[in-house]
């Protein structure tokens, strides 16, 4: 339900002055972006601005850690005076060599859900691994382990359990 986004939309819309950049940080779907700079446009047809995608990748329990030392930033936008500005903004956390990634609108808004559907696949992963592991006789905690140690698969999310669960990866793997 994209409701309260569409209506900040609306009341943003009433007060820009100025270029001003307007950044969506939920979890939205592909094309939210293109529908709230279409909701400002035509309450605001004169307002000089740019819809910005900017995801969160924080996880449950670690958000303040992950907000201050994030694995990445992304921006999606293609509007030149945004992306100086989002730089701006993000200029103390690339002084930590956090890599700043700057996509298309569409692209950024479509990272956090493969990112979301990718990590949910590693512990659905995992788990199909431990059904097997039983059936064979073999230790799922050392077959993590063991291909937990490619760094192209990494340790993170190899661990059986439950499955996944939590306010994200349910909703964005549907």
């Amino acid at each position: 339900d994209l409701s309260y986004v569409y209506a900040a939309a609306e009341e943003i819309a009433d007060l820009i002055e100025g270029f001003t950049v307007v950044v969506t940080k939920s979890t939205v779907p592909v094309g939210a972006g293109d529908e709230i700079e279409r909701i400002i446009r035509a309450r605001r047809p004169d307002a000089e601005f740019a819809v910005v995608s900017n995801p969160e990748f924080l996880r449950e329990g670690a958000a303040i850690e992950d907000f201050k030392r994030p694995d990445r930033v992304v921006v999606g936008t293609e509007d030149e005076r945004a992306r100086a500005v989002m730089r701006e903004l993000y200029r103390p956390l690339n002084l930590n060599e956090t890599p700043l990634l700057f996509t298309g609108r569409r692209t950024s808004e479509l990272i956090k859900y493969a990112a979301n559907a990718f990590l949910a696949m590693k512990i659905t992963f995992i788990n199909e691994m431990a059904d097997l592991c039983e059936v064979v006789g073999a230790d799922v905690q050392q077959v993590a382990r063991g291909i937990g140690l490619d760094k192209r698969i990494g340790a993170k999310f190899l661990h059986a359990g439950p499955g996944y669960g939590g306010s994200c990866f349910p909703k964005d793997t549907l």
